[in-house]
């Protein structure tokens, strides 16, 4: 998954998270505290059912088992 900084003022705006397959985004606002990534990632797979796997010892997200599946299917022997 990519993780993108959208800045709307100072150290504030929106964290855009993508599939790693079709590049469908979420995003969650930030303001001038702390960007809480690992909330958003929970928000991501317990609320929103994206899935993280390891593959070929790298970590990908995708936002549904299709992706996932596609994903494997595409960049695996």
């Amino acid at each position: 998954m990519s993780r993108e900084l959208e800045f709307t003022g100072y150290w504030e705006g929106d964290a855009v998270y993508s599939c790693d397959c079709c590049h469908q985004s979420q995003s969650f606002p930030f303001g001038s505290e702390d960007i809480d990534s690992k909330q958003h990632r929970k928000d991501l797979r317990d609320r929103l059912g994206w899935i993280t796997t390891k593959v070929d010892g790298e970590w990908h997200d995708f936002c549904c088992e299709r992706c996932r599946n596609q994903f494997i299917r595409d960049t695996t022997k």
